[in-house]
């Protein structure tokens, strides 16, 4: 059931579940979430070298493009790795918790506390300005603008909304993917550092 790491790496399992990627979800949210993150991060590629080709001239916007194209494709590989490493995450998870339930002398206990905490400090450090820019933006008057720029094909002013929704659920998604694997993989390291600092 996971019930030590859920309580001690919270804020890492809560950004795993919203991808989809905590082995202890329903079976439909395990097969429905990861891929439409997958789809949701393709789909953008198709758009940004569409760009790179129409606007190959424009120098500042092609380093935008390919710039743009190498984040996407960092969030999918991250993305892959999940999937292709599932059962072996789910495995390490496991072990993590049974290490919460063979140490049961306070000292050892305090150890694995102590490097969780270090673990969720690192999460809020990593997590925190990404996550808060897109939640809650600087205020600031700004202009009418969309987070990426692509030429989608039509007028963005005409199907600005769409767009926006589009990009912003994209970005979310993406910031997710980093963040949940990035700080979960440091989880696991830094439990694996308690268990050198208990064994001594």
């Amino acid at each position: 059931m996971l019930t030590n790491i859920s309580r001690e790496y919270n804020v890492s399992v809560v950004l795993l579940s919203f991808l989809g990627l905590w082995p202890v979800q329903s079976k439909l949210t395990k097969r429905f979430l990861p891929p439409f993150c997958f789809i949701l991060s393709i789909s953008f590629l198709p758009l940004e070298i569409l760009t790179l080709y129409k606007h190959g001239h424009d120098g500042q916007l092609m380093f935008e493009c390919l710039y743009q194209i190498v984040i996407t494709l960092i969030f999918l590989v991250k993305l892959i790795n999940q999937f292709l490493n599932y059962n072996k995450i789910q495995r390490l998870y496991e072990s993590m918790e049974n290490h919460w339930n063979i140490f049961t002398d306070d000292i050892e206990v305090r150890i694995l506390k102590k490097y969780s905490h270090v673990a969720y400090q690192f999460t809020v450090s990593y997590a925190g300005p990404m996550l808060l820019d897109v939640i809650l933006p600087l205020n600031e008057s700004r202009t009418k603008n969309i987070a990426v720029y692509s030429d989608y094909g039509v007028d963005q002013d005409e199907y600005f909304v769409p767009i926006f929704v589009y990009t912003t659920v994209m970005i979310m998604v993406g910031i997710n993917i980093l963040v949940a694997t990035d700080t979960m993989h440091v989880s696991c390291t830094v439990h694996a550092c308690s268990l050198f600092r208990i064994i001594g």
